[in-house]
């Protein structure tokens, strides 16, 4: 089998194309059908394709069954927040509602990639976007499409395909595995401070109006699976310099102001490209993933780029604070004599 650079093999070639064309069909379609306003909620749902790296198909299937209805389950509470037109104080409650639900979940089913922070970002974005009543069922149901598009791919794959009643069994065998061997005391001091280092980045950034708050918790959200203090402070220069690039990077990207194909297909291929990457080099990662989250940030909504760019690199900085103090403090809870193993929570 032929291998390229970081170890990367001709398997995961194809799974980055799989997981490029799982986001760029949804969205082509949606533009295509003059539906480019919908664009941002069938991206969020075909976030489903990044779970599940390095799994066998099967067992890839099951994780991206769970993950797709949590990501759906999320959009789908954030557009009513939205349609609604809900107070601030109970977006913020649902925000910590996300980071526990979406942390236990992860955890308990063991997926790859860790943390919230894909929950986040859809929680966040899409509440924050417009929706008018009757809106709100073709965007719920756009998400629901790009998730679903996600699995069925994944499916179609040799040996991948498996029936709704196997897939169900095995997403409970593995919910009942992951719950039976989760230490619970140790996993609620863990998700209870993740949700008050979230909620609290949140807090500071909109506290700074730094404008668009939800990069401090998001990068919060991708410091927390780092459950020791130097592991964390390695994290956070790695977030630090990955985002860095990552602005750069969309700095070139969009800076002709792309169109929405030009904008469908960064998107696709920034996905594509952090596939391959997601479990090998976190730093190299976040070169793609950052321009990618941007975009779809933006998709539809047109807003000026380079605020948005600037936004991002200043909100990870405050947000490495955030998570740092919050793993430390953390850190400290959790040593003892008889403090359990850290190495497995999400």
């Amino acid at each position: 089998m032929r291998s390229f650079p970081f170890k990367v093999k001709t398997q995961d070639v194809r799974a980055a194309l799989r997981v490029g064309a799982s986001v760029g069909v949804p969205i082509l379609a949606m533009y295509l059908s003059g539906h480019i306003h919908f664009a941002v909620y069938a991206a969020f749902g075909a976030l489903t394709s990044l779970y599940g790296h390095s799994e066998t198909v099967q067992r890839r299937v099951e994780t991206q069954a769970a993950a797709g209805a949590a990501l759906v389950v999320t959009l789908a509470a954030a557009a009513i927040y939205s349609a609604a037109q809900g107070p601030e104080w109970l977006l913020s409650i649902m925000l910590a509602a996300v980071v526990v639900g979406a942390g236990t979940l992860g955890t308990v089913m063991g997926w790859v990639p860790r943390g919230e922070i894909f929950f986040i970002l859809v929680l966040l974005v899409i509440a924050g976007i417009p929706l008018t009543a009757e809106e709100l069922l073709p965007g719920i149901a756009a998400g629901v499409g790009g998730a679903a598009f996600s699995i069925l791919l994944t499916a179609l794959e040799p040996s991948g395909w498996m029936d709704p009643a196997a897939v169900a069994r095995g997403v409970r065998s593995r919910a009942q595995a992951g719950s039976a061997s989760l230490d619970r005391t140790r996993h609620v001091i863990v998700i209870t401070i993740a949700a008050l280092a979230v909620t609290g980045a949140w807090s500071l950034a909109r506290a700074f109006d730094i404008g668009h708050p939800f990069w401090a918790p998001i990068a919060v959200a991708a410091l927390m699976p780092a459950l020791t203090p130097a592991d964390a402070l390695r994290r956070a220069v790695y977030l630090l310099l990955g985002t860095f690039g990552g602005v750069c990077i969309g700095a070139v990207l969009f800076a002709r102001e792309p169109g929405p194909l030009a904008l469908i297909l960064i998107i696709a291929l920034c996905q594509a490209i952090a596939e391959l990457f997601m479990a090998r080099n976190y730093a190299v990662a976040l070169l793609f993933i950052t321009p990618l989250a941007i975009g779809m940030s933006n998709l539809g909504r047109n807003l000026p780029w380079s605020p948005l760019l600037m936004e991002r690199l200043l909100e990870a900085g405050l947000g490495a604070v955030v998570a740092l103090a919050a793993i430390v403090i953390g850190s400290a809870i959790l040593a003892g004599p008889a403090a359990p193993r850290i190495d497995r929570e999400a």
